[in-house]
């Protein structure tokens, strides 16, 4: 009776633990391994708190969020982003019907959040007011909306990430963050 006891105590303790554990998809708006402009992670939360970040190659974050791939992040191997209203997002086929590739155009436009011009290609223009970092405004603008706190340090990830991937593809949505009161 006693080795009983212990074993559902054990067992639901261990429950417990696993209680509102989720991994999701991030980007980060920094520099990664890859020395890519974007970091792309797969956060793990618990109960709403960051407890670890993976970082990631964009493809496998891709092959992943496009159900090519399995990762804990998606075990149901579907498309997270047509799941989630996000368009342009998709895996490419060859004549064989083998994966070749994806396109994945939201994300292309993702560094203009953060900066005012590309930091490699200098004809390309960004939203953001500051050089490097949005204004003070645009921060708050996307703590708000999105939950990031700092856009140099922080991903933005589950939820958040589907709705930023569909705001900035809106021409209203980048004339609102465009002209955000400057510092």
């Amino acid at each position: 009776m006693a080795i009983a006891s212990l074993f559902v105590l054990f067992l639901s303790t261990s429950l417990m633990a696993q209680t509102g554990k989720k991994t999701h998809l991030a980007v980060g708006f920094f520099a990664g391994a890859q020395s890519s402009i974007l970091s792309y992670a797969f956060i793990s939360t618990r109960d709403g708190v960051v407890i670890s970040a993976e970082p990631v190659t964009e493809q496998r974050f891709m092959y992943v969020a496009l159900g090519y791939w399995p990762h804990i992040a998606n075990m149901s191997r579907e498309n997270l982003f047509a799941k989630n209203n996000v368009d342009s997002c998709f895996l490419y086929k060859d004549d064989l019907d083998n994966i070749v590739g994806y396109e994945n155009l939201p994300f292309d436009h993702l560094w203009k959040i953060r900066f005012n011009e590309h930091p490699s290609n200098y004809d390309e223009l960004g939203w953001s007011h500051g050089r490097y970092k949005p204004s003070q405004k645009q921060q708050e603008f996307l703590y708000q909306e999105y939950g990031l706190l700092n856009i140099l340090t922080d991903y933005v990830y589950g939820e958040n990430l589907y709705k930023l991937l569909r705001d900035i593809r809106d021409k209203n949505w980048i004339t609102l963050y465009s002209t955000l009161p400057k510092d």
